[in-house]
């Protein structure tokens, strides 16, 4: 545990200004794990290879032509609550119905409502479940380890050359890396980690745009990994052009909890898919 930076140094360290969504949120979570209890050790054994989350978009995509990370989320810091007090089960049961590969799920608890306990309950419908945070410690990576989760979400703009360490970390708590890229610049920091899922963030990007988003850039780097589109997808048929252009996954989250039929969202992401890859 000791190979890994000092969460406030990595905070610091982020050439953010501090009025920006993703500092404000870095600030939050490091004053949250001044409070947690020390970090437990690993309970699972290492990780070596693909893991259930990763296979499980390997085969929805070769079946369907794309598959679905579909993420719960409560708010944000740029829209506040704008889907507070969404049911939970009723939601993921929806996710489950329209064909999704697999959950997101906010854990962080001050801007985006989210909470450990959700991954915890989220085990009942049977998908792999993707932690959802703002990864700067080894606490986090022990608490998404603790509830189960199969997969973390590390963010290269912010680890930058400790992503790697961090993958590793991740690896051996049993913890697959869904590791977040915003610009090119970032790829040999995910490259060092031998990322597996490599996502990219629409939200914030100067090298794709959300009009004609493609991923050949990403799969020059990244031959052989699982290339995720992120953000940015407001309709089934923007998810639809993501997967056409290269992207094995899609995780879509505003979306969907802002969609009055969700089931039905998901069903029309695949709907033309389905025809294509027969």
């Amino acid at each position: 545990m000791s190979r890994l930076p000092d969460p406030a140094s990595l905070v610091r360290g982020t050439g953010l200004p501090k009025s920006s969504h993703l500092q404000r949120v870095l600030v939050s979570e490091l004053a949250r794990l001044a409070q947690a209890t020390p970090t437990a050790p690993p309970v699972r054994g290492p990780l070596e290879g693909p893991g259930p989350f990763e296979l499980a978009l390997r085969r929805e995509a070769a079946a369907r032509g794309g598959a679905v990370i579909a993420e719960y989320k409560q708010a944000s810091p740029s829209l506040g609550p704008f889907a507070a007090g969404t049911p939970l089960q009723a939601q993921l049961q929806a996710y489950r119905d329209g064909g999704a590969a697999a959950f997101s799920i906010l854990a962080e608890p001050a801007y985006f409502r989210g909470a450990a306990a959700h991954l915890t309950a989220a085990a009942e419908f049977g998908l792999p479940r993707l932690y959802k945070g703002f990864v700067i410690s080894e606490a986090q990576l022990a608490e998404a380890e603790s509830c189960g989760a199969e997969a973390v979400l590390l963010i290269v703009r912010v680890l930058k050359g400790h992503t790697a360490a961090f993958a590793e970390a991740a690896r051996q708590r049993g913890l697959e890396a869904l590791v977040e890229l915003h610009d090119l610049t970032e790829v040999p920091h995910a490259q060092e980690a031998r990322a597996r899922m490599v996502g990219i963030n629409a939200r914030d990007l100067s090298t794709f745009t959300l009009g004609e988003p493609t991923a050949a850039p990403l799969r020059k780097a990244f031959p052989d990994a699982v290339l995720v589109r992120e953000s940015g997808l407001a309709t089934p048929e923007d998810a639809q052009t993501s997967l056409r252009a290269g992207f094995e996954a899609v995780l879509i989250g505003e979306a969907l909890m802002r969609s009055p039929d969700p089931k039905g969202f998901l069903e029309r992401v695949f709907a033309d898919l389905r025809q294509e890859a027969r």
